[in-house]
């Protein structure tokens, strides 16, 4: 692997029409810390999220694989913080915690979702929203196809828990940077998983 950080976006073709993807993208560019990549796949075969991320993921040649959803803003430095935990803790796996209109993560015993919560791989706790993950890692965990859809969506759920038990097997590290480095424009009826559907927004 090139060193560096190769940023991947699956994108939906809806949001090439509402503007946010275009979005998500003029936020990796206003980053701190440039990255040496930056892949979009563009779902217009409604293949789905997993298909689509694995095919990303394949292309992948540097080190370090930044993803962003077509539905994310990174703020300006999400990426630098991000490898600076890495390099810190020798982590193979950062994730940090998002700002949302609506957090699908909160519930009544846990208002502020997993926000600040120590991070045990052993029993994972997010997803691949915002994560910098190794690449070499991640391709040896892959995605699978989608089958369902929202904000628990099986991809997410399959990559990040292999992603996981390889650490625990190894004894890698995997961390959570317990600040709010993004903002996750999730509206109500996210069917970004569910390869049939189209975008609710």
């Amino acid at each position: 692997m090139e060193p560096g950080v190769t940023v991947c976006v699956a994108a939906h073709p809806a949001r090439l029409r509402n503007g946010l993807l275009a979005r998500a993208l003029a936020s990796v560019w206003a980053q701190t810390r440039q990255p040496e990549r930056i892949l979009v796949v563009n779902d217009t075969n409604r293949e789905g999220a997993g298909a689509t991320r694995q095919r990303l993921l394949g292309m992948v040649e540097t080190e370090w694989t930044a993803w962003i959803d077509s539905d994310d803003e990174w703020f300006p430095e999400h990426l630098e913080k991000l490898l600076r935990v890495a390099e810190e803790t020798g982590a193979v796996w950062v994730h940090p915690y998002f700002e949302s209109v609506r957090d699908p993560f909160k519930t009544k015993e846990a208002p502020l979702g997993h926000f600040g919560l120590p991070y045990n791989p052993c029993t994972p706790h997010h997803t691949t929203m915002g994560v910098l993950e190794n690449t070499a890692l991640a391709q040896e965990v892959g995605f699978p196809p989608s089958s369902n859809h929202g904000s628990c969506s099986n991809e997410d759920w399959a990559h990040i828990t292999g992603f996981a038990q390889l650490c625990c097997e190894r004894g890698l590290v995997m961390t959570h940077l317990a600040e709010r480095t993004f903002r996750y424009n999730m509206g109500h009826g996210n069917t970004s998983g569910l390869p049939t559907q189209g975008d609710a927004r």
